[in-house]
């Protein structure tokens, strides 16, 4: 073959040493485009591998707030290295957003934390998690006796209005007798964890989405009367097509990997 490549480009390539052949001149010029030619092989031999596995494609994945900051973020990746060759893109809103996108087919499959009461939206049950009243480890909060009075004084970290995780909230909060007189609305789970790990105020926050600062102390978790909740995830899609390959093969991935992956955040 090395003979056969010399007689085609009329051009020694490689001069012979006492310690084996080695590249010339002419041959280090060829090294750059050899080299690119290789890896080109390799990228066609794995689109091809996984044309024959039926993963070739793009999946658009919608995702609500703590979903898919806390969970698909690290959840692509892994998929990603497993299928090379399936194109992936994530977008991340309010569940209700999500869903309007998915009815819209501006997303393939999508990720909420609110059953859909669409009869055009097919949903799974993906995951549970817990639902925390958390405060700074400096707030005074985190050192005494709580009551649903004390922390209706507080000022509370919430999410925009329109969510539906700031709904849910209020409604757990006034379950257990807790009337929020002051809050500060933000648009992002990470505004809310930082402002809470200041010292003042209190917030109601995914369990997911603040392991790691339960785990460094930034957080503390309030021990609150009557308070045990959990929030259910749903994974939806439209009822009135067919998954594509790519994203069949991506849901089943989900569905199979979110319990480790949720332990990792």
């Amino acid at each position: 073959a090395l003979k056969e490549l010399e007689s085609i480009l009329e051009s020694r390539l490689f001069e012979r040493t006492c310690s084996g052949l080695q590249l010339n001149r002419q041959g280090e010029l060829l090294l750059p485009y050899a080299n690119e030619m290789l890896t080109t092989g390799e990228q066609l031999e794995q689109v091809f591998s996984a044309s024959a596995s039926g993963v070739v494609g793009s999946v658009t994945i919608g995702a609500c707030k703590t979903a898919g900051n806390y969970v698909l973020s690290r959840m692509l990746p892994l998929f990603h290295m497993r299928f090379p060759a399936t194109q992936l893109r994530l977008v991340i809103n309010d569940s209700n957003s999500i869903e309007r996108m998915l009815v819209e087919r501006e997303v393939d499959l999508a990720f909420v934390d609110a059953k859909p009461s669409l009869a055009s939206v097919c949903s799974d049950m993906w995951l549970k998690d817990r639902i925390c009243i958390v405060c700074g480890a400096d707030n005074p909060l985190a050192q005494q006796p709580i009551t649903t009075e004390l922390l209706s004084q507080q000022v509370w970290y919430l999410d925009e209005s329109a969510t539906v995780s700031r709904v849910r909230a209020i409604q757990l909060l006034h379950s257990c007798g807790i009337v929020p007189s002051q809050n500060i609305t933000m648009t992002t789970l990470g505004a809310i964890k930082r402002a809470t790990a200041s010292g003042y105020g209190v917030s109601v926050l995914p369990y997911m989405s603040i392991d790691a600062e339960l785990e460094r102390a930034d957080l503390v978790e309030l021990s609150v009367p009557g308070w045990d909740f959990e929030r259910n995830y749903w994974m939806i899609y439209r009822a009135d097509e067919a998954l594509s390959p790519a994203c069949c093969n991506f849901k089943e991935f989900a569905s199979d990997n979110c319990d480790a992956l949720r332990h990792l955040c």
